[in-house]
């Protein structure tokens, strides 16, 4: 039998051996450990993405869905459409109110010349042409609202083209060319 020596291990120093079969395996089996982990996770992360891929296709293959797509397209169209007609409006309007000599305004400066033994019978305005028929107690009161009428500088030719009486007063006709572009767009 051996003595047991319990100062044996201050004595000598035992050197730690590792054993490289053993290193090899441990580190074999963690990358193969590691690399079926990484495939099992991207087999799990591709099987989820499939179905997502496989729910969305159903959705878009579906009929009803591409009927609404259509439909949307339609309107699309329709409301391009509607947008480019309400342009057109928009720039006509414009063109007919830079073109527009008759307003209120030259209403109110031609009923501002009205002397007041005259009144206005009709007045009509067609294109640029103006044609105001009245009556008068005398000549001077419809030579005073000729004047008048030319002193606004509106127009491009005036002239009393009918003087008649009647009774005790004067029936009138006055013609004027207004000023601004004719129908040739001169």
């Amino acid at each position: 039998m051996r003595d047991l020596n319990f100062f044996e291990p201050y004595v000598e120093k035992k050197e730690f051996k590792i054993d490289r079969k053993l290193v090899y395996f441990t580190l074999s089996s963690l990358v193969v450990l590691l690399l079926a982990v990484y495939f099992v996770f991207n087999a799990i992360i591709i099987k989820q993405e499939t179905k997502i891929v496989e729910s969305l296709r159903s959705t878009a293959e579906d009929p009803r869905t591409l009927e609404k797509v259509n439909e949307i397209k339609d309107k699309e169209i329709e409301v391009n459409d509607f947008r480019n007609s309400v342009d057109k409006i928009t720039q006509l309007d414009k063109t007919i109110e830079n073109r527009d000599i008759v307003d209120e305004s030259l209403l109110n400066d031609i009923t501002s010349k009205i002397p007041d033994d005259l009144s206005l019978t009709s007045l009509s305005i067609h294109n640029r042409e103006v044609n105001i028929v009245g009556i008068s107690r005398d000549k001077w009161s419809i030579a005073e609202f000729e004047k008048g009428l030319e002193n606004l500088d509106i127009h491009e030719d005036i002239f009393i083209s009918n003087i008649s009486l009647q009774e005790t007063y004067y029936n009138f006709s006055i013609n004027m060319v207004l000023r601004g572009e004719s129908d040739d767009g001169e």
